[in-house]
């Protein structure tokens, strides 16, 4: 059985991947027909990265080390760290940037492919 090779999620490349997906889609909604689907879209993809970012809150919650920290406030931070959840909602944070990024890209593609003369 071979391995697949694990994704690796940069949080600030895909925020800044999202910013230029951004700025490249409200250039071609503005210019296009079908504003109303790129809206829906957009719509869309925001809902599913607020749903990813809602997970990946729940799921460091939801850690033992994190469940489990103690009243000190020094204790409480060396075990989150230890935990690694910060890690764990950093990467969810990436997984759900690069999905609304993926899911811009896809609406920016359908824009611009050239529509059938009616």
């Amino acid at each position: 059985m071979s391995e697949q090779p694990t994704q690796e999620f940069d949080l600030a490349q895909e925020l800044r991947d999202l910013g230029e997906r951004i700025k490249t889609l409200l250039q071609v909604a503005r210019d296009h027909p079908q504003t109303r689907e790129f809206e829906r879209q957009v719509s869309q993809a925001m809902k599913d990265l607020g749903e990813n970012v809602d997970r990946a809150i729940k799921s460091a919650k939801e850690d033992e080390h994190v469940k489990n920290v103690g009243a000190q406030v020094k204790q409480a931070a060396d075990s989150f760290k230890q935990s690694g959840a910060t890690e764990d909602i950093a990467r969810g944070l990436a997984k759900g940037v690069r999905a609304l990024n993926d899911q811009i890209q896809r609406a920016i593609d359908d824009a611009n492919k050239p529509t059938p003369k009616e």
